[in-house]
């Protein structure tokens, strides 16, 4: 009987055996199966990540808004109204319409604010059309953008100061290069030359003038109209830049005819009163300044604004 026990004790301890090593090999099956489903799946991510390199398509810098409005002006409208003109390395666009009456009066330099088009419907592109049937060539510029970084956001207003001067200088001298080339172009036309600007680049034309005058260089028109006109800095200088560009007005040689609106830019209408005041102190000739009734903020009536400018001008004999 003892045998018999130790004989069922050895079948139980083979069986025992068996069972472990039967386990131990569906360990290893199942350790294998998942370490190749995880190699599988790493090589499907991969490839699934090289793919989309491959296919990864380049999306495009967004277009200034002055590369969209030299494109629209060259696209519709005619080819012959569209004149490219160099100053310096720089191209610009211009829009020629010329006088279509039989009194020929002169020529109309019409210059937008920047990041306006040279058919902006503010004013200039009424301007443009309107003008010649009374006598005018008119030539309407297509302008350089804001520059960027425009104001300067320094924490110091002294370090906005030395950053705006850097930049607006270098904007000037490329607005300045612009001016001249059309002023030279202008010689081209019998008649006066006359520059109705608008907004920030009409300030700083006055500026320019103001040099070139300091230095005896470059051209000035035989009289300047502006529309809203103002300097943008950072808000610590702008009024200081605005009694600035009052003082220059005041003190300037040629003729301003100095138009705003009831709803216009806040600094247009907090820096009017101040440009009349300087300029009736310093006793300046030809000097008028007109505010006109709109509805739309910085859209002038078409039909107020030609009357003022045509009443202006027959005061001076034009």
């Amino acid at each position: 009987m003892n045998r018999d026990l130790q004989t069922l004790a050895k079948k139980n301890k083979d069986k025992g055996n068996n069972m472990q090593a039967q386990c131990k090999l569906i360990l290893i099956v199942i350790l294998f199966i998942c370490t190749n489903f995880t190699v599988i799946a790493q090589e499907d991510k991969q490839t699934a990540v090289d793919n989309k390199k491959e296919n990864k398509v380049a999306i495009p810098l967004p277009v200034s808004v002055e590369q969209q409005y030299k494109e629209d002006l060259t696209h519709y409208l005619p080819t012959n109204s569209v004149t490219p003109i160099l100053a310096g390395p720089d191209e610009y666009l211009t829009l020629i319409n010329e006088n279509t009456s039989v009194n020929n009066k002169g020529v109309v330099i019409l210059l937008p604010d920047w990041q306006q088009g040279a058919v902006n419907p503010k004013a200039i592109n009424f301007l443009r059309t309107a003008l010649p049937t009374q006598g005018w060539t008119t030539i309407s510029i297509q302008p350089a953008n804001k520059p960027n970084n425009f104001p300067s956001r320094a924490l110091k207003v002294s370090e906005q100061k030395q950053a705006n001067k850097t930049i607006i200088d270098d904007y000037k001298n490329k607005l300045s290069a612009l001016i001249n080339a059309v002023l030279t172009k202008c010689k081209e036309y019998p008649g006066i030359v006359i520059i109705i600007a608008q907004g920030n680049n009409a300030g700083m034309l006055v500026d320019i003038f103001d040099q070139q005058s300091t230095y005896q260089s470059g051209n000035t028109p035989n009289a300047l109209i502006l529309l809203s006109s103002y300097l943008l800095n950072s808000n610590e200088l702008i009024d200081e830049t605005n009694t600035d560009f009052a003082k220059k007005i005041a003190n300037s040689d040629y003729p301003i005819l100095d138009l705003y609106l009831k709803y216009d830019n806040p600094i247009v209408l907090n820096k009017a009163a101040q440009r009349l005041a300087f300029a009736n102190q310093e006793l300046k000739a030809y000097y008028r300044q007109r505010k006109i009734n709109n509805i739309a903020t910085g859209y002038y009536p078409e039909q107020a604004l030609l009357s003022q400018i045509n009443s202006w001008l027959k005061t001076i004999g034009w």
